[in-house]
């Protein structure tokens, strides 16, 4: 019987990080994942090559928590490298060293994606919970220098909308000209700072049109979580790429967390099963999964992109406004008095 085909397995190794980012996804961050914790390394890679061997998957992100706090992150590497499955990383960048740099080198990597909050040391610091600009911009150097491929990420917030386009050029000034535009999304542990961090309809303007400038003038930049048409005309920023959310699609990536637990991607809390004990294979064509796309808030009924816009994030509807097919709070607290 032939393998079911997906997209990407986002594979948690650890829920431990270095870091403690106000706008973390991780619902464990709040005890830097004690209460969670990780698998040991057998039974990990145990299960990677289960999961290899019962769903083929077009590449293999590996998160957390940071990656690169396991000590058995290059065992990672190595079963991927002998599937000759591709690898994309989500780093926060501070722990790779020139040597970490260069052993990842030798592997086939889609990239390195590691995230700038601001180009000041104090504000960048400010929301990852300590000092790490510096190590930070020491690994995607170090990275450079091998030529290891980096995907640029900022983090949009309220707090940094204004400045997007000065990140964006300390980006190029890393050798970086491919960013992702991660607007803020409070799922997880980030609705704690809901308040505090969610960038307004005018806020996401800033920040996009200076993302519009630096796109045409030859930079690669793509908003990876939904900006809903009714806030956000996409047409007017031709040279920025816009996605949505792939949950249902062919372009889902699954979440494979710390436990074992398989969810619908990295934002959604929810676990689909427990691939520990259940057939990856049978997770990943859960009928729930396509029937996703066809539940969408009240307030979206009558707009034309509701079947791709789905009302934004359903993962944040979830953590904010405890209802997973909800209004995204992006759109929310503009149409809703109470919320805002």
């Amino acid at each position: 019987m032939a393998r079911p085909r997906r997209y990407a397995l986002a594979l948690e190794l650890t829920s431990h990080c270095n870091q403690r980012c106000s706008y973390c996804y991780n619902d464990w961050r709040g005890d830097n994942g004690r209460s969670v914790g990780a698998m040991p390394s057998a039974e990990l890679l145990a299960l990677l090559e289960r999961a290899l061997g019962e769903v083929e998957f077009d590449h293999i992100t590996l998160t957390g928590g940071e990656p690169l706090a396991r000590a058995d992150f290059f065992a990672v590497m190595e079963l991927l490298k002998r599937h000759q499955t591709d690898a994309f990383v989500i780093s926060n960048g501070g722990l790779i060293s020139d040597e970490i740099a260069a052993k990842l080198a030798g592997y086939s990597l889609r990239g390195i994606q590691v995230t700038l909050n601001s180009t000041r040391a104090e504000e960048h610091d400010a929301v990852v919970g300590g000092a790490h600009f510096e190590a930070t911009i020491a690994g995607i150097r170090a990275l450079r220098a091998h030529d290891v491929p980096v995907v640029g990420s900022i983090v949009v917030t309220r707090k940094n909308a204004d400045q997007v386009g000065d990140i964006l050029d300390l980006w190029r000034s890393l050798e970086v000209e491919t960013v992702a535009l991660s607007r803020f999304s409070p799922a997880g542990y980030a609705a704690a700072h809901v308040a505090e961090l969610l960038p307004s309809r005018t806020d996401l303007v800033h920040a996009l049109e200076a993302a519009e400038l630096r796109g045409a003038a030859g930079m690669d930049l793509q908003v990876t979580l939904p900006m809903p048409p009714c806030m956000i005309d996409h047409a007017d920023y031709p040279h920025v790429g816009f996605s949505s959310c792939p949950i249902g699609t062919e372009m889902q990536e699954f979440a494979l967390g710390p436990r074992g637990e398989l969810r619908s991607c990295t934002l959604h809390t929810a676990p689909l099963g427990d691939a520990k004990v259940q057939s990856l294979a049978e997770l990943v064509s859960l009928p729930a999964l396509a029937a996703y796309r066809d539940v969408t808030p009240e307030f979206c009924a009558p707009c034309p992109h509701r079947s791709e816009c789905m009302g934004g994030c359903g993962a944040a509807a979830a953590s904010v406004l405890g209802d997973p097919r909800g209004l995204d709070p992006i759109v929310a607290q503009h149409v809703d008095e109470a919320f805002a």
